[in-house]
């Protein structure tokens, strides 16, 4: 019997052919997908300016800055909703105010404090006037917000003073 070389790699092909046509028309795909999407926030406590903030004033990350309150002469002031805590988590936080530093003249005021507050009630009250003052065990509740009012009251005929001071909120 003689083989047809030519005729049988024909048939060899075209049978490859027709398992690989059969093999790819056999398979099922089946599909499954991913549709996400990743945030970054801000947990924990931050700061916004109130209403009664000084134009000057800022806050760059974790810091208000150029918070620079000015009263007029025998003149006491509450800048009522200066600043405001923000919580930004769902769960509460306790938290403390303590002066830090404090320099200038303070004894040109008889009264120059920071008090932490919400809509109703006072929570905390330190004098700015001294370093070292500090208000502890406050706690602000999840996704609340709580205001900073400062208090100040010249010293009587006072015609100039200045101070300054850094306040730092610990928080866990």
């Amino acid at each position: 019997m003689k083989l047809n070389y030519k005729r049988s790699l024909k048939f060899v092909t075209l049978l490859i052919s027709a398992l690989l046509i059969a093999t790819v028309s056999a398979q099922i795909y089946s599909y499954m997908y991913i549709q996400g999407s990743g945030n970054i926030t801000a947990g924990g406590l931050s700061w916004t300016l109130g209403t009664t903030a000084p134009g000057t004033a800022s806050v760059q990350g974790y810091t208000v800055t150029n918070l620079n309150l000015t009263i007029q002469k025998n003149t006491f002031r509450n800048f009522t909703d200066c600043l405001h805590i923000v919580n930004n988590d769902a769960t509460r936080h306790i938290f403390s105010v303590e002066t830090t530093v404090m320099g200038g003249n303070a004894s040109k005021f008889t009264t120059f404090n920071l008090v932490v507050y919400n809509s109703t009630n006072s929570y905390g009250t330190i004098s700015l006037k001294t370093t070292g003052n500090k208000a502890s065990n406050l706690y602000i509740a999840g996704s609340a917000t709580m205001l900073i009012r400062f208090e100040v009251d010249p010293l009587l005929d006072a015609i100039s003073g200045y101070m300054y001071f850094t306040v730092k909120l610990t928080y866990e």
